[in-house]
């Protein structure tokens, strides 16, 4: 209970600052989302009358409801012919004498006598056919409209017949049988959409009698013997099979939609780590699929433009620091040397002036290097080859200084999709090129990266005097390049040198993101 009371508890913010009740720090994200998780599920909202799953109930009954009626326009359509072969099997295999035989040694003169044996032989026909043939039992209920009649023949006529009188399609037929005057096995009298089947048969004793059965196609849609518990029950039969055959697809649905909305939702606050993890393989699946696209095309897009913008605000800093330090530096410069000429010959003055004459040749320099290190050609632009090209170039221009680049097309097409990256690699090896002119001597520059496991490698190297790195002052050189291989997934430098030359070299995981590449 305590658990559930600080999960639902109120927060405030400080200072940009979320506190719970309990005084602990913990971001806004971090308490929506216990929150959510603490709500107890509110499943009546599947309820609402334009929820998916009120709707594909309705469907699934309204369905039902089509194919149960189709399928009995289709029984109806066939039952005809069926019905047809069932009752001249019946006919054919019937032991009428036998069938007979309780109603004992007839005088079929005497009327009731007559009507017995007629009743004995069409309800002993009739259990048979009950246990014999398919739906017989349902045609039992018309047989009170003459859909089924015995007559017992005597001398030529029909001396009776069971109630009520035949139908007029099967009084016909009997009528054809009788005046046929002999048998002819099964005969078959057809109307426009019924028949009527009649056989004459021999009772033993030297009695016979006329059997006709009528089929009438409205008796298997006729709705007079369905009673309203008959309707109620198919009702709730398909509304409880519609309900719980739709709440178990519901269920699967909303978890795979409840994931892609998730995802959607982190998309929305910028978070484009996040995908969709839907592996069924059918429909939905490929939407996901689709939808993971989306997110990677919309995350390159991103990266683009905030590559772009940073070039566009280096650019800017390039400029201003042109129009005005670098003008300024210099202007300070001549002065310097307008002073050095006043000086005349004052040793004193002159050795100041010589020291802030280099001085302010060490300032400009900086800020050339500065300056070309802001205007450094994008990467969105250009591409890392061709932007670490120019770069190198406008370094070691007059320089003198030969270098080369390695750059494999494997990582070179991993850097693609990560321009911010490929930027910081650049600015590295920018400031490890420009250390290299400006204090090693070196002749030639070697600039190269290459894979090794599941790691990068990225290293710069020069042929110039070298130098100590634990003896050498931390300047912005050296802490620029510690900072720049931070911002890389997992980035270490290294750096070795001698007097043979200076090896600088950047380490990075080739498949973990850069930190803050998503946010």
């Amino acid at each position: 209970m305590r658990r559930r009371a600080a999960l639902s508890a109120p927060s405030c913010v400080r200072r940009g600052r979320t506190f719970d009740r309990c005084g602990r720090t913990r971001p806004a994200a971090t308490l929506a989302l216990l929150r959510q998780c603490g709500r107890p599920v509110n499943w009546l909202r599947f309820l609402r009358p334009r929820g998916l799953f009120v709707k594909q109930v309705v469907s699934f009954f309204l369905a039902f409801i089509a194919v149960w009626f189709v399928a009995g326009m289709i029984d109806v359509w066939m039952s005809s012919a069926r019905f047809e072969r069932d009752a001249r099997s019946l006919l054919d295999r019937a032991d009428f004498a036998a069938l007979a035989a309780p109603a004992g040694r007839v005088d079929v003169a005497d009327p009731v006598a007559c009507r017995h044996l007629a009743d004995t032989l069409l309800w002993g026909l009739a259990d048979q056919g009950v246990r014999e043939v398919s739906d017989f039992v349902d045609l039992v209920a018309y047989f009170k409209d003459g859909r089924f009649n015995v007559s017992v023949i005597d001398r030529g006529r029909i001396a009776c017949a069971t109630a009520p009188p035949p139908f007029p399609l099967l009084r016909r037929a009997l009528a054809g049988e009788l005046a046929a005057g002999a048998a002819r096995g099964n005969a078959i009298a057809r109307g426009e959409d019924q028949w009527a089947l009649t056989r004459r048969v021999a009772l033993g004793g030297g009695r016979e009698a006329l059997v006709g059965i009528s089929y009438w196609p409205g008796w298997a849609t006729d709705t007079d013997y369905v009673v309203p518990y008959d309707l109620l029950r198919t009702f709730f039969y398909a509304l409880g099979i519609g309900t719980t055959f739709v709440a178990l697809w519901m269920w699967l649905l909303l978890r795979r939609v409840r994931r892609a909305t998730q995802a959607a939702d982190r998309w929305a606050e910028g978070d484009f780590s996040v995908r969709i993890a839907d592996r069924s393989r059918d429909e939905f699946s490929a939407l996901a699929e689709r939808f993971n696209r989306m997110a990677d095309a919309l995350s390159r897009s991103l990266h683009l433009e905030k590559a772009l913008g940073g070039s566009l605000e280096r650019n800017r800093i390039a400029r201003d620091l042109h129009d005005t330090a670098k003008q300024r530096s210099f202007v300070l410069g001549l002065k310097l040397a307008e002073l050095e000429h006043d000086a005349g010959g004052d040793e004193r003055l002159l050795r100041t002036v010589a020291q802030a004459r280099a001085l302010a040749d060490r300032l400009q320099q900086d800020l050339v290097d500065a300056v070309s290190g802001f205007s450094a050609p994008a990467i969105a632009e250009l591409g890392l080859r061709e932007a670490l090209s120019r770069n190198i170039d406008d370094l070691l221009s007059g320089s003198g200084i030969e270098w080369t680049l390695e750059l494999p097309a494997a990582l070179e097409r991993w850097l693609r999709e990560r321009p911010m990256l490929a930027q910081e690699l650049l600015m590295l090896a920018h400031e490890a090129v420009a250390n290299a002119r400006r204090h090693s001597g070196c002749r030639r520059v070697r600039v190269a990266g290459e894979g090794h496991g599941e790691r990068w490698l990225w290293s710069v190297e020069d042929d110039g005097r070298g130098f100590d790195p634990a003896a050498a002052p931390l300047g912005m050189g050296l802490a620029n390049l510690r900072w720049r291989a931070d911002q890389l997934p997992h980035g270490q430098v290294k750096i070795a040198s001698s007097p043979a030359g200076t090896r600088v070299r950047v380490e990075f995981d080739a498949d973990a993101p850069a930190p803050g590449a998503d946010g």
